[in-house]
């Protein structure tokens, strides 16, 4: 059993998330609460740390590549376990990262003045991606009704049709607001897109992380065939990896697959990543299903905190990710207003403006840390929007 209750001293550490603050958040008092960026503040699991350990010992850290085949046969049986998805090992691609892979994507599969769609609110790194290349961001703004959001089809579709759009980013689950989409939903993005010559880069990194009763659809399960699909995958947000930098890469056209492999247009990877991997893929299962159960628990709370302190919020239980979602347009204040009372009261999180469109008036706030830091946190907001 792993005690997620456990506060870890991250500061010191050259910790982005930690010893970042002062120097991103102008606002934030000294020992200020750290709840934004999206990596954990749990151990990692153990066997992980062991299998890194054990590769230190080797003691030389050289460059490396995906050479293996035990390698591609624990990442495929992870896939199958989890999901129920079949993956052949020619199709996986290294990647340093998803976000490295999203500037591959518009780099290679799309030329300059193209249109490529994404959901909004959406991952900055996404539109950072698009514009970097002179590529012209699309969006497609998510539908929000009492507390839920969908995909507005008719705009999708309208969108898609546009000649000039040749590629969509589609965040599943979705990051910022936590929905997990369902098969129907995936279906209707899917031939939407293909009909009309869109290609897909399906940035599906949350995937293991999951609320109670929920269940995550890789769209490459739905299509194993198509050729004008990609799949972003990594072990960073569910084992708390992210400063490993390794993803794989799921691309169902072995010619494309191919040559990015041999060109490394992603990069190589890092030894300890790869140990880390293939550890966290073969003994971690009851790690996650803890640390999924525990999150639970820290979105319950929320929502209990929410509604006694601020009963003015918006909010519903994020289906994926470890990230609450929260709605505070009631309260009348524009984002940086919120942003400036937020953060001088010591809490660093997350704010509409600093997502892509579609999300002013909202906070994210990531639950991947120990409940006292969650109580913390709830005191923190209560106290400061009911002041």
């Amino acid at each position: 059993m792993t005690n997620f209750d456990e506060i870890i001293d991250r500061r010191g550490t050259d910790s982005l998330k930690y010893d970042g603050g002062p120097v991103l958040n102008p606002y934030l008092p000294k020992d200020a609460l750290p709840m934004w960026v999206a990596d954990m503040d749990f151990a990692c699991p153990q066997p992980v740390l062991d299998a890194m350990k054990a590769r230190l010992d080797r003691r030389i850290l050289g460059y490396s590549m995906l050479l293996d085949p035990a390698y591609f046969e624990t990442v495929t049986a992870w896939f199958r376990r989890r999901h129920g998805w079949e993956v052949e090992a020619q199709t996986i691609v290294f990647s340093c990262g998803v976000v490295s892979a999203m500037h591959t994507a518009v780099e290679r599969l799309t030329k300059p003045g193209d249109g490529i769609l994404l959901h909004t609110p959406a991952y900055h790194p996404f539109d950072d991606s698009i514009r970097r290349y002179g590529r012209t961001p699309v969006y497609s703004p998510l539908l929000y009704r009492d507390g839920a959001y969908s995909i507005d089809f008719a705009d999708l579709e309208r969108k898609a049709k546009d000649p000039r759009t040749t590629l969509l980013f589609f965040c599943s689950p979705h990051n910022p607001t936590g929905r997990v989409w369902r098969e129907e939903e995936l279906r209707q993005v899917g031939e939407l897109c293909w009909e009309n010559g869109v290609f897909v880069v399906c940035d599906e990194i949350h995937a293991d992380i999951l609320r109670a009763g929920q269940t995550h659809i890789p769209l490459a399960k739905l299509y194993p065939q198509q050729p004008r699909l990609i799949t972003c995958t990594s072990p960073s947000k569910t084992f708390n990896l992210a400063g490993n930098q390794l993803a794989n890469l799921v691309v169902a056209d072995k010619a494309l697959a191919r040559e990015w492999r041999n060109m490394q247009a992603c990069g190589f990877p890092n030894p300890l990543s790869i140990a880390a991997c293939k550890a966290a893929y073969t003994q971690c299962d009851g790690w996650l299903e803890e640390m999924n159960r525990y999150v639970d628990g820290n979105f319950a709370l929320v929502k209990r905190r929410l509604k006694r302190d601020l009963p003015k919020a918006g909010f519903s239980v994020a289906q994926g990710t470890y990230l609450a979602w929260i709605d505070l347009r009631a309260f009348g204040m524009t984002d940086r207003q919120l942003k400036e009372r937020i953060s001088k009261a010591g809490l660093f999180i997350e704010f509409g403006d600093e997502f892509v469109g579609n999300g002013e008036g909202f906070v994210r706030i990531n639950l991947a840390c120990p409940r006292a830091l969650v109580e913390r946190a709830m005191d923190l907001l209560a106290g400061c929007l009911n002041g």
